[in-house]
């Protein structure tokens, strides 16, 4: 007699079958909070990128939602309605929005924020920096140096900002 005819075999194997998918589903689960524990910032920001992900960005008075185009070490970018924001991982909280995001080809790399510095300072546009409590200082980068950076705003005035205070790097995109 098999135990498809028998029906208290039957039932043991459905309920031995249901015991053993919830089990692994419960280890799949645990591995993936193991997994989170160990990223940092840069690692998931790396995956957002990967991922073509939708974010909102909330740091020192500032938002930003976008989609995430680029990413390094300690920053990511961020394409919105007009602008582009280049945002370091530190500087505020980062949420995920719904619905799955579309890889894009954007690449993460281990470029850092002072290398986005002097990118802004190679191309000469008008950027906006923004700084903690809200702060916006808006000109053209023009020497990015070991601690500092020179800007040169709509003045004439050559401003000097400590580089681990620009929280974001702000450009139209409307070009």
């Amino acid at each position: 007699m098999t135990y498809e005819r028998e029906p208290d075999l039957a039932g043991l194997r459905s309920h031995l079958g249901r015991e053993l998918a919830e089990e692994a589903a419960e280890d799949e689960r645990l591995t993936a909070v193991y997994d989170r524990r160990r990223f940092d910032l840069a690692m998931v920001a790396k995956d957002l990128v990967n991922r073509g992900a939708r974010v909102t960005v909330q740091f020192s008075g500032h938002t930003m939602s976008g989609l995430v185009t680029g990413g390094g070490a300690d920053h990511m970018v961020i394409e919105g309605a007009g602008q582009t924001a280049t945002v370091r991982l530190d500087a505020g909280y980062w949420s995920i929005l719904p619905g799955a995001g579309e890889p894009t080809g954007a690449v993460a790399t281990e470029e850092t924020m002072t290398a986005r510095l002097a990118e802004a300072a190679e191309q000469g546009g008008m950027v906006r920096l923004a700084l903690p409590n809200g702060e916006v200082v808006i000109g053209r980068v023009s020497v990015v140096a070991k601690d500092h950076i020179e800007l040169v705003d709509a003045d004439e005035r050559t401003l000097y900002v400590p580089t681990g205070l620009v929280l974001g790097i702000l450009r139209s995109s409307l070009r």
